[in-house]
């Protein structure tokens, strides 16, 4: 299984308002690695790591592949309920 720091996302910009910002376990985010479109990922653990909320997410790349997300709050580009359907 890849993982995915948030240095190799590409964060939300500054002036995209977040849909959802109380992210919790089971809810669907899409993350932007650096070099490949938006994946949508499963949060699995939220926790405080050095100073802020650090998310872990699981997902899949295109070609299937698991893929982990380590990442915080400013590089989710939408955010889906577990009770929303998917987009």
């Amino acid at each position: 299984m890849k993982t995915i720091y948030p240095t190799d996302l590409v964060a939300r910009p500054e002036h995209a308002a977040l849909n959802k910002t109380d992210i919790r376990l089971g809810d669907i985010v899409y993350l932007q690695p650096k070099n490949g479109p938006k994946i949508a990922s499963t949060v699995i653990y939220s926790g405080p790591l050095f100073g802020c909320t650090t998310y872990t997410a699981d997902g899949a790349c295109q070609k299937g592949q698991p893929v982990r997300f380590r990442f915080r709050l400013k590089d989710v580009h939408h955010v889906a309920s577990r009770n929303e359907p998917m987009h």
